[in-house]
């Protein structure tokens, strides 16, 4: 009886590994399935199938395994039961299993026991050598990281003392080179400044002319600061809030709130504007340049060259009443709704 068996497996296996097409057609006929739907279940082409059950020269696969694998999978679908692997009856007894997997561990273990196998210089430095390549990237950053904490270490304690020693010449000053304040005459208001004259030097008595330099420099300074208040005292008086009657104007259309001028000049101009807070801001425009300025209302604008300035004010844009107008009052009016 077993030997049928082992018969009937042989068969099997035969038929497997042959591709045989007769029993293939047979087994196909049996179950009562076309060509068509056979290659559609097995998703394989028409071609392919027909191939199979008739030993066509040509070949529609790409490899002999391939083929051997759709006539597999052929026979799986219409029935046919898989060729059975025989195991052999050492693997059937788990003892035995374990038994040489012990015996390989033990073999490892002796293995490991073993003295090394005696190796040459060269082949050691030949060896180190190998390492060494393979490892020359992190070798080489390795080095650059050790020659940068180098640098750092050396420079700093250097960088340090010259630190050190200029705070300390700073600091510490002999008495006699403390600068003595210089008495400095008041300038006269009215009078006009006069430009700087410092004596020429040559190299070698530089030092010695350097205290009328500084004599010199220091009494230039609050003529020129003067001179600076003065222009500026000027300016905030020519800008500022007044009671005078001037023209008011008021937009035709109020969109916006009146909290912001808004000014555009088509020309270089200096505009005085004063908000119903009386704070005054003085505008340099330049030719294309716009400026907003934010304040409550009403508003007063003043210039020479207000005409070439366009004014918008709630939204829209305001008018002046003729071109020698340069001073103009701007009152808000209700939002239109």
């Amino acid at each position: 009886m077993p030997s049928n068996e082992h018969r009937e497996q042989d068969a099997t296996r035969s038929v497997y590994d042959s591709c045989d097409p007769v029993y293939l057609r047979k087994l196909r006929e049996e179950a009562g399935i076309d060509l068509v739907a056979l290659a559609r279940t097995a998703c394989l082409s028409l071609a392919q199938v027909r191939q199979l059950e008739s030993s066509d020269s040509d070949n529609l696969f790409y490899s002999d395994a391939i083929k051997r694998q759709a006539y597999k999978r052929l026979l799986m679908i219409l029935g046919a039961e898989p060729p059975t692997v025989e195991v052999p009856q050492a693997l059937r007894d788990a003892h035995q299993v374990a038994e040489a997997h012990l015996n390989t561990l033990d073999q490892i273990v002796a293995m490991s026991h073993q003295p090394m196998l005696n190796r040459t210089a060269s082949d050691v430095v030949r060896s180190s050598a190998n390492k060494v390549i393979e490892h020359k990237q992190m070798l080489g950053a390795f080095l650059l990281l050790a020659i940068a904490v180098a640098l750092l270490v050396f420079q700093v304690p250097q960088k340090l003392e010259v630190l050190n020693s200029q705070v300390a010449a700073t600091v510490v000053a002999p008495a006699s080179e403390v600068i003595q304040p210089i008495h400095v005459p008041e300038p006269v208001a009215s009078a006009a400044v006069q430009p700087l004259s410092l004596p020429v030097a040559s190299a070698p008595t530089l030092s010695a002319s350097a205290p009328s330099v500084v004599a010199s420099v220091a009494t230039f300074t609050p003529v020129v600061t003067q001179t600076a208040a003065s222009a500026a005292s000027g300016s905030s008086k020519t800008c500022a809030f007044t009671t005078d009657v001037i023209p008011q104007l008021t937009p035709l259309i109020s969109q916006k709130e009146g909290r912001y001028v808004y000014l555009m000049s088509s020309a270089n101009v200096e505009i005085c504007v004063v908000d119903g807070n009386k704070q005054a801001t003085i505008l340099q425009l330049k030719a294309g340049e716009n400026r907003s300025v934010y304040g409550v209302s009403p508003w007063q604008l003043s210039g020479s060259n207000l005409q070439k300035v366009q004014i918008y004010f709630q939204g829209g844009r305001v008018s002046l009443p003729d071109n020698a107008a340069t001073r103009v009052k701007l009152v808000e009016v209700p939002v239109a709704h």
